[in-house]
C-alpha cells in the first residue's frame, strides 16, 4: 500500500510539471523512479512513456478548451517527429555524442536566458511556417531527442515560441498533443523488450492525470510572459545536466523521456 501511495505521489508531481510546462512530465518521473523506487534506467523510461501518453492527453484538454491548441500543427510536427526520434535513437547507438550534448546544452542555456530576459509576447495561435516546414521542424526535434536523449518538449516549446512566434500557452498545448503519438511508438518499443512495469501504472496514471489537469489549469491562470519565464527556469537544470551530467545511455523512441536516455 505504501509503495502504491508513493507511485501516486510521484505521478501527481510529475504530471503537474508536465501539464504546467507542456512537456509531459517524464523529465521528472524517470529520475524519481530510478532514485526513489529502485527502477532500472530502461524500465523507468519505458514506464515513463506509458505515463506521459495519459498525462499529455489529460493536460491537453484545458489547452484545447482555451483555444491554445492547434491539432493540425501538432499532426504536422508528429509526422516528422515519429520517424525523427527513431532515426535519432539509431544514430545514438553508433555515435558518441558527449560533445554534441554539451554544445546543445549551451544552446538550451542561451534559450533559457533569452526567455528570462525578454519573454516573447507571441504573435499567433497557429503555425506560421506552413505544413512542410513544420514537418521538418518535427523531424529535427525528433532526431535531436533520440540522439541526445533529451525530452522533445524541452526542444519543441522554445522552437515554437522563438521560431514560429507562437504564444507560450499555444506552444505548450501543441507540444502536449505531439507527445502522444511519439510516446506511443516509444512505449511499444520498450514493451516489446519487457522494459515496462505494468504494476506501477495504475497509481502513477491516476496521480499523473490529477497532477496534469491541475498543472494545465494553473498554466491558464498564469500570464504568458510569466509562464515563459517559468519555462526558462525549468530549462536551466536541463541545460546543466546536458553540459555537466553523465549520459545514462540512449533511448529508442524517446520524444519525452528523461534527460539522458531520454
Amino acid at each position: 500500500m505504501k509503495r502504491h501511495a508513493l507511485f501516486f505521489l510521484l505521478g501527481v508531481l510529475s504530471g503537474a510539471l508536465g501539464g504546467m510546462m507542456g512537456v509531459g512530465g517524464g523529465i521528472l518521473l524517470v529520475p524519481l523512479l530510478v532514485h526513489t523506487m529502485g527502477f532500472g534506467q530502461h524500465e523507468a523510461q519505458g514506464t515513463s512513456l506509458a505515463f506521459i501518453i495519459v498525462t499529455a492527453l489529460v493536460a491537453a484538454v484545458p489547452y484545447f478548451r482555451h483555444e491554445h491548441l492547434d491539432p493540425l500543427l501538432a499532426a504536422y510536427l508528429a509526422a516528422g517527429a515519429v520517424p525523427g526520434v527513431l532515426l535519432g535513437s539509431r544514430l545514438a547507438a553508433s555515435t558518441p555524442a558527449p560533445r554534441l550534448r554539451q554544445a546543445f546544452g549551451v544552446l538550451i542555456l542561451a534559450t533559457a536566458v533569452r526567455l528570462l530576459v525578454a519573454p516573447p509576447l507571441g504573435a499567433a495561435e497557429g503555425g506560421a511556417w506552413g505544413a512542410p516546414a513544420s514537418v521538418v521542424l518535427g523531424l529535427g526535434v525528433g532526431v535531436l531527442a533520440g540522439l541526445l536523449g533529451v525530452g522533445g518538449g524541452t526542444i519543441l516549446v522554445p522552437a515554437l515560441v522563438l521560431g514560429q512566434r507562437l504564444a507560450q500557452h499555444a506552444a505548450q498545448g501543441v507540444s502536449l498533443l505531439t507527445i502522444v503519438p511519439v510516446g506511443l511508438v516509444g512505449m511499444l518499443s520498450y514493451a516489446r523488450r519487457g522494459q515496462l512495469v505494468p504494476a506501477a501504472l495504475p497509481a502513477l496514471l491516476l496521480g499523473g492525470a490529477i497532477g496534469a489537469l491541475a498543472g494545465a489549469l494553473l498554466a491558464h491562470h498564469t500570464r504568458a510572459p510569466v509562464l515563459s519565464r517559468l519555462f526558462a527556469l525549468f530549462l536551466l537544470p536541463v541545460a546543466a545536466q546536458m553540459i555537466f551530467g553523465k549520459p545514462r545511455g540512449s533511448v529508442a523512441g524517446s520524444y519525452e523521456i528523461q534527460g539522458e536516455p531520454r
